[in-house]
């Protein structure tokens, strides 16, 4: 019995961290549905910072009220503010001024190249070929996202934003593998807190050296942010919680559900039809993710990042 014991919780918790990695994409994706058409072709910064700092509120209201501490545990505070500013705040800015130089399916493309980047910085990392059942579902989750983007809309990028593009995939991949060696011991809400605090840092900072502030516009702007934060909030405890379960490869891999379900909100609300590559886009990532989640924590096979 104490052998099957920690086999049991073992797995119970790799479960739970391979849902909440496909929670974060569902939560994610409501982001990319409320932020449509609220730039315009202006920078992105002031609207990230407003999406950002709504969801530092929030994210610290419910630490507190909660009893968590609002600072890191002692040795992780300075790699979380790297991660969340030069990281992600990154990211998100490149990802949304990408979006000013090309269609949402072509910066999407670029961007779901960070399952890759992150497989090889673990396998020259730890210096260990992941199983052949964890690469398997990597092609099919990469395979799946270009199915769904290309099949969805026009794929038309510049130059420019090709270049943008793949470094926010880049910078992603550094946060993902960055914040799953730093943040052990730190809960998830203080953690998402610190996160979504550094990434509205990062863009405010953004905003005023590159001159960029400019005000979200649209019907129902102000609401819409409100909702981005709201969601966003959500899925910074829900990336943070999955990452220390399962780990960055994994989480990369099952994150792939997000264009399927950007495609699924679509359609829902904005009346966007369901095409035949949709859905072969996302059963091909449905069947990736299930192959993602049974492989265990076997180092060999999922190198801890």
């Amino acid at each position: 019995m104490s052998d099957r014991a920690p086999t049991a919780e073992s797995s119970r918790r790799e479960a739970t961290g391979a849902l909440l990695a496909v929670l974060t994409g569902v939560l994610f994706s409501f982001v990319v549905i409320l932020g449509k058409g609220l730039l315009n072709g202006q920078p992105p910064f002031a609207l990230l910072f407003f999406r950002f700092a709504v969801a530092a509120a929030i994210l610290a209201v419910l630490t507190v009220a909660s009893g968590r501490p609002l600072l890191p545990e002692r040795g992780e505070r300075l790699g979380l503010a790297a991660v969340a500013t030069l990281g992600y705040g990154t990211e998100s800015a490149l990802y949304w001024a990408a979006l000013n130089h090309g269609s949402a399916a072509a910066v999407t493309l670029l961007f779901y190249t960070y399952p890759v980047l992150v497989m090889l910085v673990a396998i020259g990392i730890d210096r260990r070929v992941p199983a052949s059942a964890l690469l398997l579902a990597l092609g099919m989750a990469v395979g799946g996202s270009a199915i769904v983007v290309v099949g969805g809309s026009g794929v038309d990028i510049t130059r420019v934003g090709i270049v943008l593009a793949l470094t926010c995939a880049v910078a992603y991949t550094a946060y993902l593998t960055g914040a799953a060696r730093v943040i052990r011991k730190t809960n998830p809400l203080t953690t998402a807190t610190w996160l979504a605090a550094g990434v509205a840092m990062a863009n405010l900072t953004y905003a005023l050296i590159l001159r960029g502030w400019s005000l979200p516009t649209g019907s129902y702007a102000a609401l819409r942010v409100l909702g981005m934060g709201v969601s966003t909030a959500g899925a910074f405890v829900c990336l943070i919680a999955s990452l220390q379960r399962i780990g960055a490869v994994r989480n990369a891999i099952l994150g792939t559900i997000e264009p399927v379900m950007v495609a699924l909100l679509a359609a829902l609300f904005l009346g966007e039809p369901i095409t035949a590559s949709i859905a072969a886009g996302g059963v091909l990532i449905l069947v990736a993710g299930i192959l993602a989640t049974l492989v265990r924590g076997e180092r060999v096979v999922e190198p801890d990042l």
